[in-house]
């Protein structure tokens, strides 16, 4: 049968909306299944040619700091320009702004957003140093900060109401409890109080998740993690609404967080594999999550795309995957602190979402729901099979 171009990509989008979170049986769309890049084509179309120069089959690296006589500040570089325009297309953003690495381009918003008086709604947990900077220098500088339970709509919504509250923060997949929050939902109940949404997407990333489809204002992105996915860059980006990212060049331009352009040649390079490489990730994290479940040494595994996850009946609403990232809580205190240094070939390292299977341990912190005896784990790229293996004879 020959099929028409139009009939082809139609049958792709039949594909893309397969139901969620359906990890029994056939392999499922892994791609968030509303997905709709700002050009009209497809995830992985949009991840290599959005931005890039005519007559280029490799993003180039423009090193001036003047390019055609302008001084090397955001927009001017074309490197830089072309990462950001692929974030841009692919969260479905009016347009982006990027700097230095996730923190630098989550304060530099936040310092443009925010002023003296202002309330910010977060989740209880976050990024350590976003934790840190909400703690320690926003309310320093005079901007109020609520750190609420989302798991709790309730709890969100007298957030919300006991004051006039700016901006909402959050995390869906929550870095490092695993907790899978109602972002929908979160973004409607913001919305509806009039606040501003800042959603972190680090770890979803928009192949599984694109916040700004659900009416979130802002998306921004530790690209050092899954955007540039090899371990070999530094960056952060923000994506949404033109006025806001507008407003957001002008801080960074000031305050001279401006990525460089050798890291945004090596992120646009990572970019152009991430639908294949959070696949990858997925259905690897979901084969280590049921092998640590079945663990005598294990008390729980943490991932949403597990079914008995307390997380995954509202991640199946609107996720059809949970990517990488999972956590393990172990039974004894000598599994918790042994376990990272008898691995042989997985890396007891902090950061995540490179080719390398990364293992973290944890502090418990009941404050932000950090339970005893934590480990977070990023699995990477490698044979499952051999990540199962590594860990089985680390437990032994």
């Amino acid at each position: 049968m020959t099929l028409s171009r139009r009939a082809f990509l139609g049958r792709g989008a039949a594909l893309a909306g397969a139901p969620a979170l359906a990890i029994h049986g056939p392999a499922p769309a892994r791609q968030d299944p509303k997905f709709a890049s700002t050009t009209g084509r497809g995830f992985a179309s949009d991840a290599i040619h959005a931005g890039e120069e005519d007559g280029m089959s490799v993003t180039s690296i423009h090193m001036a700091k003047n390019y055609k006589g302008s001084y090397q500040r955001p927009p001017s570089n074309p490197t830089v320009g072309a990462f950001e325009a692929k974030i841009r297309s692919l969260e479905g953003g009016e347009a982006a702004v990027s700097a230095p690495c996730g923190m630098s381009i989550i304060t530099q918003a936040l310092l443009t957003l925010l002023s003296p008086g202002d309330h910010l709604v977060a989740h209880r947990c976050l990024y350590d140093n976003i934790m840190g900077f909400l703690q320690g220098f926003l309310r320093r500088w005079g901007v109020e900060v609520a750190f609420v339970d989302m798991n709790d709509l309730d709890a969100l919504r007298a957030a919300l109401a006991a004051k006039n509250t700016k901006l909402v923060l959050f995390e869906p997949y929550v870095n490092p409890t695993m907790e899978v929050l109602d972002a929908p939902k979160i973004i409607a109940l913001a919305r509806e109080a009039e606040a501003l949404t800042l959603v972190d997407n680090t770890w979803l990333t928009p192949w599984l998740f694109q916040p700004l489809r659900h009416g979130a204002d802002l998306v921004m992105h530790s690209a050092t993690k899954y955007i540039g996915g090899h371990g070999s860059a530094m960056g952060g980006v923000v994506a949404g609404k033109k006025d806001l990212i507008q407003k957001i060049k002008g801080t960074v331009g000031v305050m001279g967080g401006i990525l460089r352009p050798m890291d945004a040649f090596l992120l646009t390079q990572g970019l152009k594999t991430l639908p294949l490489r959070m696949q990858r990730h997925g259905e690897s994290a979901l084969k280590v999550a049921k092998f640590l479940e079945t663990h005598p040494k294990v008390e729980r595994v943490r991932y949403g795309g597990l079914p008995g996850d307390p997380g995954h009946k509202v991640g199946s609403t609107y996720l059809s995957a949970c990517g990488g990232m999972l956590g393990v809580e172990w039974k004894e205190a000598a599994t918790h602190s042994r376990f990272p240094g008898r691995l042989k070939m997985c890396k007891p390292w902090v950061s995540l979402g490179d080719v390398v299977t990364l293992v973290s341990t944890r502090a418990e912190e009941p404050n932000r729901a950090i339970p005893a005896r934590f480990t977070r784990v990023s699995i990477g790229l490698e044979d499952a099979g051999d990540i199962i293996a590594d860990f089985r004879q680390a437990l032994e």
